[in-house]
């Protein structure tokens, strides 16, 4: 046998060798290429999704904020109308009558000519008995008030803090 012959030989097995190889690179290469993009797809259509669900999220949460917003403005305008209200009924003294109590005093209730009698429940203090309460229950009344204006303050405070700290 021709040594040239040979030399062609190996060459041409080397050739064909060396194409079917790169042929089944090529096939896996495109095989590798679908499948990166099958995977890309799927990854944005979970993405997609995760997305809307988080919008969702913000615009239920919204929603709530908006609406407590609204609950906590009408408490607020509530307390501050109960504390005008409290304030306007102590009156000059600063004591606080009570509202249940019949007249300013003896016979402000009573029918001509009568003499209105003691009840067995009226203060000895002459200036109690004219529906005035007393100075330790105002006094406790203001300080419960004072307390729970302290504590809406401090709700009022504390909320704007989470919704300054959420926002972005």
């Amino acid at each position: 046998m021709n040594p040239y012959a040979i030399i062609a030989a190996i060459l041409v097995a080397i050739g064909l060798f060396g194409a079917g190889e790169y042929d089944g690179q090529k096939r896996a290469h495109t095989t590798d290429a679908l499948e990166i993009q099958t995977i890309k797809t799927e990854a944005a259509s979970k993405l997609a999704v995760e997305t809307q669900k988080t919008r969702n999220a913000e615009q239920a949460l919204q929603a709530f904020t908006n609406a407590q917003n609204l609950k906590d403005a009408d408490h607020e305008k509530t307390v501050a109308d109960l504390h005008d209200q409290l304030r306007r009924a102590a009156g000059p003294s600063g004591r606080l009558r009570d509202p249940n109590a019949t007249g300013c005093g003896a016979g402000g209730d009573s029918a001509t000519g009568q003499v209105a009698s003691p009840s067995n429940d009226s203060p000895a203090d002459g200036a109690e008995a004219g529906g005035l309460l007393s100075t330790q229950l105002t006094g406790l009344l203001q300080r419960l008030q004072s307390e729970a204006d302290t504590i809406n303050d401090a709700y009022a405070s504390c909320r704007a803090q989470g919704i300054a700290d959420r926002s972005p």
